[in-house]
C-alpha cells in the first residue's frame, strides 16, 4: 500500500556572504519552503490510525498532528534533515505539510515516517544525520510497545514507511511505501491453568509475550539469532544513502540482523492477557506488526511462541520465560505463502 504526497515549492531563496577581506565564508542556506499535500490511498492506507474491516484490510487515516522526515542525500551521503508537519482534523484522509527543505541542488530526496523526532521515529531509525551514509532501522519491539488485544491501533506507533520523491518542474512528488505487514492471530487459551499443578515448576505461570519465528527444517541447525537461525523475519535492517550505492539497491533496505521477533502483552497486577482466572477459555485476538525478507516457503515452520513469567517457590520471585514448554505452537506450510508490506495476514493458534 502507498501513500501519495505532493510537494509543492512555493518560493525560494539563498543568500551567499562574501568578504572580500577573507578567503572563505561558509555558505548560509534559507532553504525552500515547500507544501506538501498528503492523501491516503483506499482500500487499505495503513495511516497511524488503523480500523480493521469486514473486507479484512486495514484502512488508515491522519492523526491531528503528523510529521515527516525528508532526507537528501550525495555521493558521499546525507547533506541535510528536514522535518514536515501537519495540523488538522484526526481521522483525515489528506493532510497538508509544511516546512523548510535544505538539501542541495541535484541530491535524492526521500521520506521517512514515523519522523525521527517522535518517540517511535527516535526507537526506529538509527544515523539519520548530515554526513552518515547509512540509515539504520531497529528492531520494532520497543516502539511497539504493550501490543493490545482486538485493537489494531497498536500498529500505529510502528508505521514504518519509506518514499523517494521525484520532481518535475516546480512540483515533486513522494510514494510512501510501506515496511512492515501486519499479522492478525486470533489465540485460544483453553489449557494453561493459573495455579500450576503439584509438581509443576511454573507456578501461577503468566504468558505475557509472543515470539513470532520461522525455521527451515532443512538448515543444519536451529541458531536462536543469527541471520542463519531465520530465513524470513527481520530484525534490523539499513538502507544507504549515497547515491551509487543507493542506487545499486534500488532504494530499497536490506535486512542485517534476522531472528525471532519478540513482543510483550499486557500484564497487570496478578493476570495478563491470556492467563486462565476464572474463565474455562479465554480468546484474544492481537495485531503484530512483522518485517521480513522473502516468503513463507513451503516445507518451512512458522511458529507462534509464548513465553511470560512464573513463581519460583525455593527463590520466593517471579522469574522469566522465553516459550513455555505446551506454548510452542508450529505450523508447518504446506505450499508458498508470499508476504506483500502493507498487507494483513490472519492466523489462529490454540494452546
Amino acid at each position: 500500500m502507498k501513500h501519495i504526497i505532493t510537494l509543492i515549492a512555493m518560493t525560494a531563496s539563498a543568500a551567499v556572504l562574501m568578504n572580500s577581506c577573507q578567503k572563505s565564508i561558509p555558505e548560509e542556506k534559507e532553504g525552500v519552503p515547500m507544501t506538501i499535500q498528503a492523501s491516503v490511498v483506499a482500500p487499505a492506507g495503513t495511516k497511524t490510525f488503523y480500523e480493521y474491516t469486514d473486507d479484512k484490510t486495514l484502512e488508515g487515516f491522519w492523526n491531528s498532528e503528523e510529521a515527516i522526515t525528508v532526507v537528501s542525500f550525495g555521493e558521499s551521503g546525507i547533506s541535510a534533515v528536514d522535518t514536515f508537519t501537519s495540523t488538522g482534523e484526526e481521522g483525515r484522509k489528506k493532510a497538508e505539510f509544511s516546512g523548510t527543505w535544505t538539501g542541495n541542488e541535484g541530491d535524492k530526496i526521500i521520506c521517512l515516517y514515523p519522523d525521527i523526532n517522535s518517540y517511535e521515529g527516535k526507537s526506529i531509525f538509527e544515523g539519520v544525520n548530515v554526513g552518515s551514509p547509512l540509515i539504520f532501522m531497529r528492531n520494532l519491539s520497543t516502539p511497539a510497545g504493550v501490543l493490545q488485544h482486538d485493537d489494531p491501533a497498536s500498529l500505529s506507533a510502528v508505521g514504518l514507511m519509506l518514499g523517494e520523491v521525484t520532481v518535475s518542474g516546480d512540483v515533486a512528488h513522494v510514494y510512501l511505501e510501506h515496511q512492515i505487514a501486519a499479522f492478525r492471530i486470533e489465540v485460544t487459551l483453553r489449557d494453561f491453568p493459573y495455579e500450576a499443578p503439584d509438581g509443576s515448576p511454573f507456578n501461577q505461570a503468566r504468558v505475557n509475550t509472543i515470539r513470532i519465528k520461522c525455521v527451515d527444517p532443512d538448515a543444519e541447525e536451529e541458531d536462536e539469532w543469527g541471520l542463519n537461525g531465520d530465513p524470513v523475519f527481520v530484525r534490523e535492517s539499513c538502507l544507504e544513502v549515497t547515491t551509487e550505492e543507493y542506487i545499486s539497491h534500488n532504494g530499497k533496505p536490506y535486512a542485517v540482523e534476522k531472528g525471532p521477533l519478540d513482543y510483550y502483552l499486557l500484564d497487570s497486577g496478578n493476570n495478563s492477557e491470556l492467563t486462565l482466572m476464572d474463565e474455562d477459555v479465554v480468546e484474544k485476538t492481537f495485531f503484530v506488526p512483522v518485517r521480513f525478507e522473502g516468503d513463507l516457503e513451503a516445507g518451512y515452520e512458522l511458529c507462534f511462541q509464548f513465553g511470560g513469567n512464573y513463581y519460583d517457590d525455593e527463590e520466593g520471585s517471579r522469574n522469566s520465560v522465553t516459550v513455555f514448554p505446551p506454548c510452542d505452537k508450529r505450523k508447518t506450510i504446506l505450499s508458498k505463502l508470499p508476504l506483500e508490506n502493507g498487507k494483513i495476514y490472519g492466523f489462529k493458534v490454540s494452546i
